[in-house]
């Protein structure tokens, strides 16, 4: 049993693998010992990721359970890293690639991840990582309407969203969640003209609000960065 963390921006997810598939999931909102606690299986290893500023107690709050090894631009990977800035690039749009090629394993690859921010993460068919795009989630393009403007109301999230506001509420939806459809839709455009037979890939927490509104085939599976992380831990165990 392996047990992979992800400890995002908001939202901390811990995945048991068992045999090499997923087991369960555990989301929470931080990471402690209460959280650990609800593990009842013993992990042979731990791989621990986070875009977050780790903790020496966070590690050694690992470090008891099990073997722990913790992924950064260090870390060996199974495909050939071409960004600029390995050491910002984030933990997460990596482990998203890797975990997209486990499921397609030719041809390009775009890894769309929508969290806290949309990234848009591009692995070629030679398994050249050569980098994407980042741009801001919904949450943050709702909270800066409210933010700065004197009258915006703070607007949430829906999966049912007008193209057509009838009010200031549907409207700011409409505005914000289609505007990002856009967005989504043009880059796919844009990489498919470049990169001849892409394979688009959708996961993050906020995929839901947008998997209906793409008009390209794309493969969505919300655990993609788990199963990259997985993947990263088994080839750490092979070197």
């Amino acid at each position: 049993m392996e047990l992979i963390i992800d400890e995002g921006n908001t939202r901390v997810k811990l995945a048991i693998f068992i045999n090499n598939g997923i087991n369960r999931v555990i989301e929470t909102s931080d990471l402690t010992q209460d959280v650990l606690d609800q593990i009842d299986e013993t992990p042979d290893r731990i791989l621990y990721c986070s875009t977050r500023k780790t903790s020496a107690h966070t590690i050694q709050m690992l470090q008891a359970k099990a073997d722990v090894l913790v992924f950064d631009h260090h870390t060996p990977i199974p495909i050939h890293n071409d960004y600029r800035t390995p050491d910002t690039l984030g933990s997460d749009r990596i482990a998203a690639v890797i975990g997209a090629r486990f499921l397609q394993n030719d041809g390009p690859l775009l890894t769309i991840d929508a969290g806290t921010c949309i990234t848009y993460d591009l692995l070629t068919a030679d398994d050249r990582y050569v980098g994407g795009k980042i741009s801001p989630g919904s949450a943050i393009r709702f909270k800066s309407l409210h933010d700065y403007t004197g009258n915006l109301p703070l607007v949430e999230q829906t999966e049912n969203w007008l193209s057509v506001g009838h009010d200031t509420i549907t409207s700011i939806q409409a505005g914000v969640l289609h505007g990002l459809c856009a967005e989504i839709n043009q880059t796919i455009t844009d990489y498919e003209s470049q990169y001849q037979g892409l394979h688009v890939f959708l996961t993050g927490g906020e995929a839901r609000y947008f998997v209906n509104h793409i008009k390209r085939k794309i493969f969505a599976n919300r655990n993609l960065v788990l199963l990259g992380l997985h993947k990263i831990l088994k080839f750490n165990d092979k070197a």
